[in-house]
């Protein structure tokens, strides 16, 4: 495997494993796992596919990163805000669990995106 796979894999599961204890330690969320596992799912998948188009279509990586993006809206819109609106209230520990885990994930898919077109191909 590619070291800058296991890279982005090592610091997400790092940064957002370390959040979720902090989190769930704080704030005990009965959907808290899954916010998490929802986020790093899409992060991965992103990943991958501008892993693994990087050399093909060089030019429409920029849109694959803004699918992802749209992926995770998608994702929200269906299956979290459900949860979130069974006592049709969303309370601000319900925003902060999805918010929290998606800018985490956010930001470390975006710097490994980063460093991953900036290495030279070889």
């Amino acid at each position: 495997m590619n070291k800058q796979l296991i890279s982005f894999h090592f610091y997400l599961f790092i940064v957002l494993g370390g959040s979720y204890f902090i989190h769930d330690y704080i704030v005990s969320f009965e959907h808290l796992l899954l916010l998490y596992g929802l986020n790093l799912s899409v992060a991965c998948f992103v990943y991958w596919l501008v892993f693994l188009l990087r050399d093909k279509q060089k030019e429409y990586l920029g849109f694959y990163f803004l699918a992802g993006t749209l992926i995770k809206f998608i994702v929200f819109f269906k299956i979290v805000l459900p949860i979130f609106k069974e006592n049709d209230i969303v309370s601000k520990t319900e925003f902060l669990s999805f918010f929290i885990p998606y800018l985490l994930s956010l930001f470390v898919e975006t710097k490994s995106l980063i460093s991953l077109l900036n290495t030279p191909n070889k």
